[in-house]
Order: C-alpha cells, then structure tokens, then sequence
C-alpha cells in the first residue's frame, strides 16, 4: 500500500481499494479475447459504480462536518450555561447579602453574612473582619470564624506594610503562605485580602485563609469577593451611622427633659421666692407672738405646750421654705461647677420631700460618715438625682416601710446608698431599668425619665450608678463619686 493511501481517511481508503480491485479485474477480462465485448460493457457498469461511491464518500464527509459543527456548538451551549449558572449563583449571593444588609443595623449580623456567603464559592480554613483605627495606626478584630491563626496571620502581615499596599490596590490580593509554600510535600495556602472601603475611606479589612495554591485562584472569584466586601463595608458604614443616630437622639431626649426641668426649677425658684417673700414675714409674726404669749402665760402649763407645738412647726416651715429656696437656687445656677458637700446636699433633699415619706408611712434613718471630702460637681443635679431616687423609693413603698441613706468615705469614692424595703425589681427589669422612657408606672403617669437622666447626671459627674434589687424584699441604689477633681465643662 502506498504511503498517500495511508494518510487518508480509512472509509475512503477502502472504497479505492474496491474501487482499484475492480479496474484490475476488468484488466484481466479484457485481455480475454473470448470476452471481449462483455468486459467492455461491465466496465462502463464499473465507472458508474465508482462515481456513485465517490458521491457517498462526499455525502458522508459533509454529515461529519455538519456533526462536528454540531458538536461545537453544543459545548459552546454547555459552557454559556453554565457560566449563567454561575452568574445567577453570584446575583443570588449578592441579593442574600443586600437582602441582609437592608434587614438589619446590627454589624455583627452583616458581618456573618458577608462570611457566610464568601464560604460558598471560596472555600476557607479561617477568616476574619478587621476595622482600621482612627488616623490608621491600629487594627481592631471585629468578627472572625475557623483556624484560630487568622488573626495572628493578618497581624503579621499589618506589621510587614502588606495591608497597606493592599488597601492602596483597592482590590482583593492574594498572598502566599510563605511557611506552605517552601516546606516540601506539604499543600500550599494563601490568605486572600479584600478591602473595606466607602467613598475612599479605608475602614476595614476582610481575609479569608485558603488550602489553595495561589494560580487556582481565578478573576471571577476575586471579583465576587470585591464586590461583597463593597457592599460590606457600606452597611458597616451605615450601621455605623445609625447607631451615632440612635446616640445623638437619645442625648437630644435627655437634653429636652433637661430643659424642661431647668423650666420647672426656673418655676419653682420664682414661686420659693414669692412664698419667701409672702409667707417668711408672717411667720416671723406668728413666732414672735407665740413667744410673747408664753412669757405672758408662764404658769399656765397647757398653754405653754400648745405654744411650743405651735412654735416647732412655724419653724419647720421655715426650714422647709429654706430647703426649697436652697434646692431651687443650686438648678438655677445651670452648668456651675464647685466643691460639693454631699452630706449637706442629703440631708437637704430629705428635708424637702421628708413630709411625703412622712405622709406615706414611711421611716427613715439618715447615716453621714464624719469629715467627708468634698468633691467637684454640680450640686443642683446631684440633688436632683438624691429627690429622684428618694422619690422612687416612695413609690416602691405603697404601703409604707423603710428608707436608710447613708453617705460615707470608700476609697477614692464618695458612696452613697438608697436602701428601701419596697417590692423589689425583677430580675429580667434590672438591665432596662436606665433605659429612656422604660417604666413600670406608665399607668400612673411616670415617663421613664427619672433613672436614665440620673443616670447620665452622674455619668457627667464620672461616676456610677448600680442597683441590687430582690423581688418583694426591697432595692438598694448605689451611687459612687470620685473625690480626686472633676473639669464639669470637659465631661458634658
């Protein structure tokens, strides 16, 4: 066989095979005499059959090719669907993701998302979220899951300047695990790093660490994971936003009702100083004549008694009327800060509202440790607090009981302690009990107020203020002060 017949295809080949066999045959009879003129007509039958096998042989190369266009053309079909496949596994991806984002405010569940999907098409040993400190000098873990490495890896990497060089790229980066990669036989890993940026703020970092070699990674990965991490780092950004937003209403609620209760005091001062002026002559009337109706009725003893009786409540009155001037005078000096005797101040509010806890069965004991420092603050709102939470003692107190407020000399505190015998508060109630507007007398008119600008009051004053409360047993609040110096204007 020649080396041309070789070459060709082997369908073809054997019909020239054939074909060449059977001009090889009509060789033979014609060279037949006897046969002559038949072998003559069975070559023309040869020609015919030769051309119809040429046809067949083109007709069957152009099904091949019309079938391996075919072919092409469905694997063509079977990569464009799966390449939609993988587009729509993205947009599902990135609608979970904004889906979550749109939910919720809370970081912490933005950031498991953001984990949670990047897990599904990039595969992880461990990954972490990292926010970058004011002026870009610290990094701060935020959330991390899976190899307790992570973190120490990125910090490495913090050191090195590799994540600023990744932040400056605004991209994700994949390294190598350089302890991975040099060691023989072992499976290399690479830590892939996405920045979290929002309108060009560098606000985080995200990284994920993977048992793959770094040529494994591909485009449509990077970009996916580029993607996330934008989204991410605008919902942090957001929840960010929110939460100074919560904040700054809840300042600007505790600063409206300070405003109200400046107004209240502001009131209360003109009307102390209307009943000073109207009711503290009369009584220096009263007294004066009391005192000489008892020189004059020295002998009659029952008398004497009922001018005494007579005498002590014009002066408790008058104290009284002292302790609210004083009350209303501290408020109405707003925002002036001095030396502070917490003792006195005590001793004041109780004196004010002593008639109400009188009036509602309820004893008190008042306990001053001797030579107690003084101490920086505003002593119209400490008194402020002291009414606040004698009043809410009373209020505990329905049916009567028993109020103790002792002061005294802790450490470098001032401590001071409201122990009533009430009806307690449960447990569930403890840690929402400072919360603004959070009441358990809606009912009966409170505004959940009170507490959480005691709260803030004392705050301003760095201190702190805790409760133990046992249900049907009583509440002791418990104020602490500090003695060293405190700047007001600095702290507000």
């Amino acid at each position: 066989m020649k080396m041309a017949d070789i070459e060709r295809d082997p369908p073809a080949a054997e019909e020239d095979d054939t074909l060449a066999q059977l001009h090889r045959l009509l060789g033979q009879l014609k060279e037949t005499a006897a046969v002559g003129e038949t072998a003559w007509e069975l070559g023309i039958h040869v020609d015919a059959l030769g051309e119809s096998l040429k046809e067949s042989a083109a007709r069957r190369l152009g099904l091949e090719e019309e079938n391996r266009q075919l072919q092409e053309r469905l694997s063509r079909e079977h990569r464009d669907y799966a390449e939609l496949r993988a587009s729509m596994d993205e947009l599902l991806n990135l609608h979970e993701l904004t889906e979550t984002i749109s939910s919720s405010f809370a970081i912490q569940d933005i950031l498991a998302a953001l984990m949670d999907l990047s897990g599904r098409f990039l595969p992880y040993e461990g990954c972490g979220v990292f926010a970058i400190g004011e002026g870009g000098q610290t990094l701060e873990a935020m959330a991390a899951r899976g190899d307790g490495r992570t973190e120490e890896r990125v910090r490495a990497q913090w050191e090195d300047g590799i994540i600023d060089w990744v932040l400056r790229e605004r991209r994700p980066v994949v390294i190598e695990d350089m302890e991975t990669v040099e060691q023989p036989g072992v499976e290399e890993c690479c830590t892939v790093l996405a920045p979290l940026s929002v309108r060009g703020k560098e606000i985080g970092i995200y990284a994920l660490y993977c048992r793959r070699p770094k040529d494994e990674f591909n485009s449509g990965e990077m970009d996916l994971l580029g993607v996330l991490s934008n989204q991410t780092a605008i919902a942090i950004e957001n929840a960010r936003l929110y939460s100074d937003l919560e904040a700054t209403n809840a300042q600007l609620n505790d600063s409206q009702h300070q405003l109200l209760t400046a107004a209240k005091m502001a009131a209360i001062g003109e009307l102390a100083g209307g009943v000073a002026h109207e009711v503290n002559n009369p009584l220096q009337i009263i007294l004066s004549r009391v005192q000489l109706m008892r020189m004059q009725n020295r002998e009659a003893t029952k008398v004497v008694q009922g001018l005494d009786l007579v005498e002590h409540n014009v002066r408790r009155i008058s104290k009284i009327i002292r302790a609210l001037l004083g009350f209303a005078g501290h408020n109405a000096q707003d925002g002036e800060w001095g030396e502070c005797d917490i003792g006195q101040a005590l001793a004041q509010a109780m004196e004010l509202v002593q008639h109400q806890l009188d009036k509602g069965l309820i004893e008190t004991e008042f306990v001053c440790g001797e030579s107690l420092p003084l101490i920086e603050g505003n002593v119209g709102e400490l008194e402020q607090v002291f009414i606040n939470l004698i009043i809410n003692a009373q209020n505990a107190m329905p049916k009567g009981g028993r109020l103790k407020v002792s002061v005294q000399e802790v450490g470098e505190t001032i401590e001071v302690r409201f122990a009533d015998t009430g009806v307690g508060i449960a447990p569930e109630l403890l840690e929402r009990i400072f919360a603004p507007f959070f009441t358990t007398r809606s009912d009966e008119g409170g505004t959940g107020l009170g507490l959480a600008v005691s709260y803030g009051i004392i705050e301003r004053h760095q201190g702190e203020i805790t409760v133990e409360s046992t249900v049907g047993e009583g509440t002791t609040f418990i104020l602490r002060l500090p003695i060293a110096a405190v700047d007001g204007k600095d702290t507000k």
